[in-house]
Parts: C-alpha cells; sequence; structure tokens
C-alpha cells in the first residue's frame, strides 16, 4: 500500500462504527473525549465528511489537523470544536516531532492563535509538550513500549528508593519528555505502591 493512500483502501464505515461502538460505554463519562476519526492523507474535504459522522457531540470529540494541511482548515475546526488534535507528518526518523520543518509550521499556528490558544493536544508531542501552550500531549511511545520497563517495580535503587508501582515506565516518560519541566521538577509523580 502507497503512503497516504489508506483512506483509499478500507472500508471506512465497518471499520468506524466499530470505534463507535467500542467508545459509546466509556465516552460519556465525566471529562472524556476522543480522537475523531480520520483518513491521513486524504483530501481535508473527506476528513471533513467524516466530522459530520461522529455521533457523539462536539464536546466528546477532538478532530484531528495534520500538518501538512493548510492553516485554514486548522482556524476552521477550532471554530468548530472546543479541542482539536495536531498530526505531525514527518517521518519519524529524519523529521521527528520538534524538528526544523515542525517548529517552521507550529510558527503558522502561532501566528493563527496570536495571544489567546485554542485547546490543542499535540499527537505524539511529548518531547514538545511544554514548548508550546498545548492543554494535552500523548505518546504512542509510551503506550506501546511502557510495559518493557515494568521490570523495575521490583527493584531497590540507591538514588530512586525502595520498589514502586509505575517506577519503570515513569522513568521512561521523564526520558521521552527531557525529564523535567520548567520548574525543575519531575514530569510524573509515581503513584505509590
Amino acid at each position: 500500500m502507497k503512503a497516504g493512500r489508506e483512506w483509499d483502501e478500507f472500508d471506512r464505515l465497518t471499520w468506524w462504527l466499530s470505534y463507535y461502538q467500542w467508545l459509546e460505554p466509556m465516552i460519556y463519562h465525566p471529562g472524556r473525549w476522543a480522537i475523531m476519526p480520520d483518513s491521513p492523507g486524504a483530501p481535508s474535504q473527506l476528513n471533513d465528511g467524516l466530522l459530520n459522522d461522529w455521533p457523539f457531540g462536539p464536546s466528546r470529540g477532538a478532530p484531528v489537523w495534520h500538518m501538512d494541511g493548510s492553516i485554514e482548515r486548522l482556524a476552521r475546526l477550532c471554530e468548530r470544536f472546543p479541542r482539536v488534535c495536531i498530526g505531525w507528518i514527518g517521518d519519524p526518523k529524519k523529521e521527528p516531532v520538534g524538528c526544523d520543518a515542525y517548529r517552521r509550521k507550529m510558527d503558522e499556528v502561532a501566528s493563527l492563535m496570536g495571544n489567546t490558544w485554542h485547546p490543542l493536544h499535540m499527537l505524539r508531542g511529548t518531547a514538545v509538550a511544554f514548548d508550546y501552550p498545548f492543554v494535552s500531549a500523548d505518546s504512542t511511545s509510551l503506550a506501546q513500549n511502557g510495559h518493557r520497563y515494568d521490570w523495575q517495580d521490583n527493584q531497590w535503587c540507591l538514588i530512586s528508593g525502595p520498589p514502586r508501582k509505575w517506577k519503570g515506565r515513569t522513568g521512561y516518560a521523564d526520558r521521552l519528555e527531557g525529564g523535567r519541566n520548567e520548574s525543575g521538577s519531575s514530569l510524573y509523580v509515581p503513584v505509590a505502591a
């Protein structure tokens, strides 16, 4: 399959109906929201059409603006939805989130937002979470690889002390995000065992 043609290769209706059925029992809990379906590489008209099929209302979903799209589309999404996700489209090995091309595109976003930024969630954005006023960011690496560090939960360390739950994942998350926030404190507070 050619990159950017995924949107043309599968039965979207079946795929998204399964996603909606999976979300339905969870989405109405207080504070919950989910990423609205989109097709990376598809024309913006197709992705805008998918937004119209979202069954849970605008407050329970956040559309994705891919950074190879027009800044005008980001503006339209911000007018229509209370939260918008941003997805970087660079090759993760050659142009990871935070590279020069990413920062040039974020300069355009900053110009659009001005002094008051719309609530934006940065997909795969833990490395740049504190570089811009995002309301949230996530890491697929932490979700996919965090289990590899669980063995540290049972380890005693002279520096970090006795074993504790999430010790390994917390350390991995700190490394993903550069380890400290602006105040110098750890980005994650470990959960006591």
